[in-house]
């Protein structure tokens, strides 16, 4: 009795499956078709889009002359002369006297006030917004301390040349932006063309 299903499900499929076959793709085409009819166009989306109002964020400078001396880059790599390596640099390095101001980009809290071998004397500055502001390089005289709360462009250190990683690049502030834990470009929060 199985045989004799099978046998007629193959001459079913033998008579008719071009029909099916033909019907099943019709189906299909007249799916897509409504679909793409039914949806709105992008031009008629963005008529109907309400922007919500967001305040953008925007740095003041970190210190009086920003001369960019090494961008930033994620990926693309760059050459690192006191390690003799090419590495991305997730910072910007702004070129700036010994003792040089540095200033905070934003108000903000001071979350760390520390010390690395590699990055010297670094600042942490809480923006809000999930933004944390790192200074590196910093001299060792640091007037603020964990939990100070600070006003954009308070002094915040001075800068030095205390990252021994990028010490033949000579005095300058080594300055990241984290965003929710990532590195982020400090350019989307200061204006840094080159000078």
């Amino acid at each position: 009795m199985q045989a004799n299903k099978k046998t007629l499900i193959q001459k079913f499929f033998k008579k008719y499956g071009y029909y099916v076959g033909l019907a099943i793709s019709l189906a299909v085409l007249i799916t897509i078709v409504t679909i793409a009819v039914t949806m709105k166009p992008v031009s008629e989306v963005e008529e109907n889009f309400t922007p919500v109002d967001t305040p953008t964020i925007s740095f003041t400078s970190p210190v009086t002359d920003l001369t960019l001396m090494k961008n930033y880059s994620n990926s693309a790599l760059q050459y690192n002369s006191t390690l003799n390596l090419w590495q991305a640099h997730k910072a910007v390095d702004f070129a700036a006297d010994e003792g040089t101001e540095v200033y905070a980009v934003m108000d903000g809290k001071i979350t760390e006030v520390t010390y690395n071998y590699l990055m010297g004397n670094i600042v942490k500055l809480d923006v809000g917004g999930g933004i944390v502001v790192v200074y590196a390089s910093l001299a060792s005289e640091i007037p603020v301390k964990v939990g100070d709360e600070v006003v954009k462009g308070s002094v915040i250190g001075k800068v030095s040349n205390t990252a021994k990683s990028e010490a033949s690049d000579g005095p300058h502030l080594h300055l990241e932006v984290l965003l929710n834990g990532d590195s982020v470009d400090p350019a989307l929060y200061l204006d840094i063309s080159e000078k």
